[in-house]
């Protein structure tokens, strides 16, 4: 159980960091003109660092499988992890455009 509540408190913190990189960028978009709204995609590339966060709480997840905890906070460490991996790599911040 000590590992599944590890996992969803790195997720949290992922989920929280990655939340903050697009409010950063869609703020920073905001401010841009011409060919640096252009290029702002390439800004992106450069938080993708932060993926190491959500892919730790991932691999936690997975020991948590094989020390057979509780299901339904395997599925919730699970689905945390994925959540902060994917909000980093997908643009949520044009959206918002």
């Amino acid at each position: 159980m000590l590992i599944s509540k590890i996992s969803i408190i790195i997720s949290l913190i992922g989920i929280s960091i990655a939340i903050y990189i697009q409010y950063d960028l869609f703020d920073g978009y905001q401010t841009a003109t011409g060919k640096t709204q252009a290029l702002y995609g390439i800004k992106h590339l450069m938080h993708l660092d932060y993926v190491v966060i959500g892919i730790t709480s991932f691999i936690l997840s997975i020991i948590s499988i094989f020390k057979k905890e509780n299901l339904k906070t395997i599925i919730q460490t699970l689905s945390l992890s994925i959540l902060s991996i994917l909000l980093l790599f997908l643009e949520i911040w044009k959206l918002f455009l």
